[in-house]
């Protein structure tokens, strides 16, 4: 961790003031009050995720006391991340491309019957002759072998392969406890996680050897080793650096809107009484889900970290 950098965020955090203008449709950016009624969603609709309070030296006056952050604790991680995982980054997706949909073309299958539903002729089987001329056969039932007869000798058997690549193979098993805090900063949530030994119980040490179960991609540049504001004490965590987090907020609500265009949009109330915000330009898509999708990203981050328990979008 670098010192001097924690100690400018924390001054950065302190010297700031809150917003209460709602942007998060224009700027990805959400308010304090924002952030707490996309909070008591998350916890409402996911209850592996709760709110907590922060020591009493280190409440901030714009979120309640009780709904200081938000935890979820316990959460397994079975194997490590290796150097050739690729992540997805929502900020960068290609200009004309919807970074939330699949764009490679739809795979093709062959057909057993033809568009009037007649099935089609036998299939051609190629060879070549003595002189190196194509041949066209009819392929004989009776040329196919019986499966029951198959030469165990002629059939070729592939080897098991070794899993290389992606999340890497089994490890000892870790767990994370994972906490979403508010930044007025970057008016944005902020996401930690610290680590534990999944036998022992004990914190992982030193840190850094978190960025095993961190993607590549952001390793010691996004995510860094930094103290968790609302608790005393020299609390070392892993963070997600929240600069870009507006940035990505808006493009995956932007896409998202998109796509309700194309597509109807599964309705889920909001959590008890709150009031629901709406935009009348972002096609019905409500700030009390920001944490759900953000939460989403994350995931791409800690891949093998199983925090994911939240609905499809």
């Amino acid at each position: 961790m670098n010192p001097f950098y924690s100690t400018l965020s924390t001054l950065r955090e302190y010297l700031s003031t809150p917003s209460n203008a709602s942007t998060f449709t224009k700027t990805g950016q959400v308010t304090p009050e924002e952030f707490v009624a996309a909070g008591d969603y998350l916890v409402y609709k996911f209850p592996t995720w709760s709110w907590a309070p922060a020591d009493a030296a280190k409440r901030v006056t714009h979120l309640p006391d009780d709904k200081q952050y938000l935890v979820l604790r316990n959460a397994p991680c079975h194997s490590r991340v290796d150097d050739s995982f690729s992540s997805w980054n929502p900020g960068e997706a290609k200009e004309g491309e919807d970074e939330w949909e699949d764009n490679a073309p739809p795979p093709t299958f062959a057909t057993t019957t033809d568009p009037n539903g007649e099935a089609p002729e036998a299939a051609k089987v190629k060879t070549v002759d003595e002189a190196g001329e194509e041949e066209e056969e009819d392929e004989d039932e009776d040329d196919i072998p019986d499966e029951e007869e198959d030469d165990d000798e002629a059939i070729i058997r592939e080897a098991p392969k070794a899993r290389t690549g992606g999340r890497g193979v089994k490890a000892p098993l870790r767990t994370y406890n994972l906490y979403i805090t508010y930044s007025v900063y970057y008016r944005v949530p902020r996401f930690y996680l610290s680590g534990y030994d999944g036998t022992t119980r004990m914190p992982l040490n030193p840190p850094t050897v978190m960025f095993e179960d961190i993607a590549p991609d952001y390793r010691e540049k996004t995510v860094t080793i930094e103290e968790f504001p609302p608790m005393d004490g020299s609390v070392q965590m892993a963070s997600v650096h929240p600069c870009r987090h507006a940035e990505v907020m808006k493009r995956i609500f932007e896409s998202m809107a998109r796509r309700r265009e194309r597509e109807e949009w599964e309705e889920v109330p909001a959590a008890g009484e709150a009031e629901v915000q709406e935009s009348a330009d972002d096609g019905g898509l409500r700030v009390d889900q920001y944490l759900v999708v953000f939460v989403k990203v994350i995931a791409g981050v800690v891949p093998g970290v199983e925090l994911d328990y939240t609905m499809g979008i």
